[in-house]
Order: C-alpha cells, then sequence, then structure tokens
C-alpha cells in the first residue's frame, strides 16, 4: 500500500505546472468544441471529445493517399470489404464477390442504394475513378494490390472486376486497409471524376463526414445521415490536438475530454495506476497486435557483424523493461509479431533470451575489447557506439525503453547515444535519410501483418533497397509466400523466413504493447476496434448526461 501511495504522490508532482499547460492548449480551441463534449448544453447533442497527439490533417484526408489521419480514414471512407474479427473479411461496399479459378480475377458486386454523404451515388465507375487515382504510382508499390493489379473493368452500375497479374492471397486483406484503397466520391476531386483532377474536400460513404478542421487545435466529424448502415449512436466526435501526453492526462482527469489512448493518443504507462483511481474513469485494456522493436541500419559497418546484433538481442532485458517501466502492460517479445497475427506459430516466434555472457562472448569473437579499462568496447581504434533515435510524442514510453536499451548495452561495452525527434523528423529519418544506427519501431496493425509490413521494410520497391534490411533469400521467401494457393506452403515459407531473420538477427524485437484506452464513465457501449487504425467502434459508442 505504502509503495502504490508513494506512485500516486510521485504523479501527482507534475500536476499543477502542467495544469497551465493544458489550459493553453485548451484555450486554442475555445467555442461550443472546447467545452466537455458530454455536457449536453447548448444544444451540443450527443458528442464526446477524443484527445489526440498529432494534427489529424484533415484538409490532406485523401481517401487516394496517405494523407490524413489514418484512425479518421476509415471513418469517412468504406472500402469493398473489411477487415472481421480473427482476421476474417466481410462485406462492406461489395455485398459479395467471386473469384476465378486461377486466383487471378476478382468480380465484386455492389451494395445498391449506397450514396456518398453529398448524394452522389455510389457505381462501380466511382469505384474505378477511385483506384485509378493512386495504384499506378509508385508511391504504393508496397501494396500488391497496386503492383499487381493489371486491369479494372467495368461490369455493369453494381459490378466491377479486378485482374491482377498472378495470384496474390491476401489481396482481400489489402482491399481492407485504412488507405489508399477506401472509395471517395468523384466530386471530391475538380474535374470532377477526373482520375488526375485535385482534391477538394473528404466525400466518402462512411458513418462520418468532416464538418470542421482547424490545424494543430480541433477536427469535427458529425454523423452522415446518408450512412447505408445502422446509424451511429453519436452525433458528433471532437479530435482534441493535445500533443503532451501528461496535458492528455489532465484533460481525462478534468473531464475536458471524453476518451485517449491507442496510438492516436497513447497514455504513459506511468499514469495508469492514478487514472485507475479514478472514478471518473475507466482504464480498458486488451491485448494488441502490434510489437515494438529496434531496426538495424545495414549500412553501418558495425552493425554488418552478425555477432554484434546478436549481441545486441542478448544483451536487451526486455523482461524487467515490461516489468518496471510499462507496468506488465504487455508481452515480452519473442519474435516480430505477436501470437495474434495469421501465421505466427509457436515454432516460428522464438527469438534471443537475455544472456550477458554470450553477448560479451560473441563481442570478443568480433574482434572488439577494452583496450583501456574505461568499459567502451574498440576495434581497430574505433569505439562500439551507436546513436539510437526515436520519438515521444506518438510513443511517450519509448524515452524510458531507449534509456534502458542505452544502459543495458553499456553493461557489455556497446555505448549509446540516444536522439530524440519530432515526429517528422523521426519518419523522415526513418523512411529517407536513414541517418541512424538503431530506430525504435513498431509493426502496423494485424490487417497488416505479416506480408504488407514485411514488404514495406524488407523488401526493395522499384529497385530502391528494402527500407530496414536488405536480404535476397528473405525478399524470395516473401515473393513465394505472396503468390502461393496453398496455405501449407505459405506456412512453410514463412516459418523459413522468420528463421533466417533469426538466424541473421535483423532486428532486435522488445516487447507486444497492450491496448490501452482510458475512458470516461459516461461514455458507454466501448468497445475496441478489430485494427489499430479502426481503434474503437465508434458507431456503437453511446453516452450519458
Amino acid at each position: 500500500m505504502r509503495k502504490r501511495m508513494t506512485r500516486i504522490k510521485k504523479q501527482m508532482r507534475w500536476y499543477c505546472a502542467a495544469m497551465a499547460a493544458l489550459v493553453l492548449v485548451l484555450a486554442a480551441g475555445c467555442g461550443p468544441a472546447a467545452r466537455p463534449a458530454s455536457s449536453g448544453e447548448g444544444g451540443a447533442g450527443k458528442q464526446i471529445v477524443v484527445a489526440v497527439a498529432s494534427d489529424p490533417a484533415l484538409d490532406q484526408l485523401d481517401a487516394g493517399t496517405y494523407g490524413g489521419s489514418i484512425m479518421v480514414h476509415p471513418m469517412v471512407y468504406d472500402s469493398l470489404v473489411e477487415y472481421g474479427d480473427k482476421g476474417s473479411i466481410v462485406p462492406s461496399l461489395a455485398e459479395s464477390w467471386d473469384l476465378s479459378d486461377d486466383g487471378r480475377i476478382y468480380t465484386f458486386h455492389l451494395r445498391s442504394g449506397v450514396v456518398f454523404s453529398d448524394g452522389t451515388p455510389l457505381d462501380a465507375a466511382a469505384v474505378k475513378f477511385s483506384f485509378e487515382r493512386w495504384y499506378r504510382d509508385p508511391a504504393y508499390s508496397s501494396l500488391n494490390v497496386a503492383t499487381g493489379l493489371q486491369n479494372i473493368k467495368v461490369i455493369d452500375g453494381a459490378t466491377i472486376q479486378f485482374t491482377f497479374k498472378e495470384p496474390f492471397y491476401p489481396l482481400l486483406t489489402e482491399m481492407a486497409f485504412a488507405r489508399p484503397v477506401r472509395i471517395i466520391s468523384p466530386s471530391a476531386v475538380e474535374p470532377f471524376g477526373d482520375p488526375d483532377g485535385r482534391f477538394t474536400k473528404p466525400i466518402g460513404t462512411g458513418a462520418w463526414m468532416v464538418d470542421g478542421y482547424t490545424k494543430d487545435q480541433e477536427a469535427v466529424l458529425v454523423r452522415n445521415p446518408a450512412y447505408w448502415g445502422d446509424a451511429p449512436q453519436l452525433e458528433k466526435i471532437v479530435l482534441k490536438v493535445i500533443p503532451d501526453a501528461q496535458s492528455r492526462v489532465l484533460a481525462l482527469q478534468s473531464g475536458a475530454v471524453d476518451i485517449s489512448g491507442g496510438e492516436a493518443g497513447t497514455i504513459p504507462f506511468d499514469n495508469l495506476e492514478l487514472l485507475r483511481a479514478d472514478p471518473q474513469l475507466s482504464v480498458q485494456q486488451a491485448a494488441g497486435t502490434s510489437s515494438h522493436f529496434l531496426i538495424f541500419n545495414e549500412n553501418q559497418w558495425m552493425l554488418q557483424d552478425v555477432n554484434v546484433r546478436r549481441a545486441i538481442n542478448l544483451a536487451i532485458d526486455k523482461q524487467s523493461i515490461l516489468e518496471q517501466l510499462l507496468g506488465g502492460a504487455g508481452k515480452e517479445a519473442q519474435g516480430l509479431f505477436p501470437l495474434t497475427v495469421p501465421y505466427i506459430t509457436e515454432r516460428n516466434n522464438r527469438w534471443y533470451g537475455h544472456d550477458l555472457d554470450e553477448a560479451r562472448r560473441l563481442l570478443r569473437e568480433a574482434g572488439y575489447a577494452d583496450s583501456d579499462g574505461d568499459g567502451a568496447l574498440e576495434k581497430d581504434g574505433r569505439k562500439l557506439e551507436l546513436k539510437l533515435v526515436l520519438q515521444q510524442a506518438e510513443y511517450p514510453e519509448w524515452k524510458p525503453i531507449a534509456e534502458a536499451v542505452q544502459s543495458q548495452l553499456q553493461a557489455v561495452g556497446i555505448q549509446v547515444q540516444l536522439q530524440v525527434l519530432e515526429p517528422n523528423a523521426y519518419y523522415d529519418t526513418l523512411w529517407k535519410s536513414r541517418k541512424y544506427d538503431l530506430i525504435l519501431y513498431r509493426t502496423y496493425s494485424d490487417a497488416y501483418n505479416p506480408h504488407a509490413f514485411l514488404l514495406s521494410l524488407f523488401h526493395q520497391t522499384g529497385g530502391t533497397p528494402a527500407v530496414a534490411w536488405s536480404d535476397a533469400k528473405l525478399e524470395t521467401l516473401l515473393d513465394q509466400a505472396l503468390v502461393s494457393t496453398d496455405t501449407g506452403r505459405r506456412q512453410a515459407l514463412y516459418d523459413q523466413w522468420f528463421a533466417r531473420a533469426k538466424e541473421e538477427a535483423i532486428y532486435a524485437p522488445i516487447y507486444y504493447p497492450d491496448d490501452i484506452f482510458v475512458v470516461n464513465q459516461r461514455v458507454r457501449n466501448f468497445k475496441p476496434g478489430y485494427t489499430t487504425y479502426a481503434p474503437i467502434a465508434w458507431n456503437d459508442l453511446q453516452v450519458e448526461y
């Protein structure tokens, strides 16, 4: 009890100082939307406020791009099919579909009577228009639904056919992604219906419409009265931009926001005990489908030695990180993906344990020694020193995790310098400049795993080397798995992929985080979504006044 109270007292020390920051954040969005959304006063209706860490960029919410909040895309835009429970594919704008015997031709039969939020009818021509806006763009070459697509044919107003160069087993899964596969109205561009036209506004068939947006402050979504499915229980959802994690916590405690959590508004793990003690709040926690891990830069000469990569894996004490820093809110990573992901099994999900003696032996075998007794290993007159890049805005826990990794690697003689970047600079470093030795990253949600994530990081695109690690054997195995129509063979190929990844130690898994949301008790019927990009069953939410 004393330990628990001490922790709560420590957490309260920042309260007064952080309150000033919260006041400034909420004052920036003054007006009706800045008040607690569930107050029911002033005709606000049934609405909630959701705290998010970064600008939703709804002025860029083009269904055929990666612009705008990934969480909002599925709220505004529907796809032909959706990702359901336990990886199932369920109908959406397409009521049904047929597959040719050779696995190359998909024929989709559209739901009748569906209109876009501006009243424009949904038909096969609109679906073709939506895909033609992006699928030939090299920027989407990591998607086989783009690179493998050979032809789109409108059969009639309610039927559309996609022909692919070869079979591709995850096609329907890719069709359920958050972006860029979703369907947008031809009226959303100028000139009308021109695939090369200029995007003007987000117009979809989804349950929600964009009603307002102020950059870096808030975005407002309202119920789509023309929605073809069951109408949402709420009338409005306000996304309040609160970049600072502690300010999000204060906003929850004060009632200024109703929900925060997930990847869009991460809650620091060391605040969970305090929040659980608040009778006005509920902490919702469930096993997730993603993992957090270290990427190695293959161009760093020190990391080109497999013994160094193996030693780094062996030196990291994942269990202590999970217990001491994350409050047990997750599981120790045994591989790149958790067992909740398709094709991941106990057999292929075994990684390196924690063994400092073996780590030191491998480093000696790699030719490193502490020649001057300062605790830092050297080779050929150069210290074994690495730069670890991370960001905190989306993942506040990454800073203490990185500090723990820094300390643990130092124990075996590897010096680590930390570099904390803002999100945009961080992603530029990951995807473009690659100015890092180690970088903390996370896998995507289960709809993208394993195939799409492996393609995006461990496979060349258009002649450009893989983002994370280039290995010809791994690329061949992945290519073979993607075109195999036999489930057993695909499993065997994925088994081989993960076996080689372990042998070469091409990354360092750390933990599988739980999905955590903090919800005001006045919000009812909270249910987690099936994917990280659709984290909440928004349409089912209710609110009590």
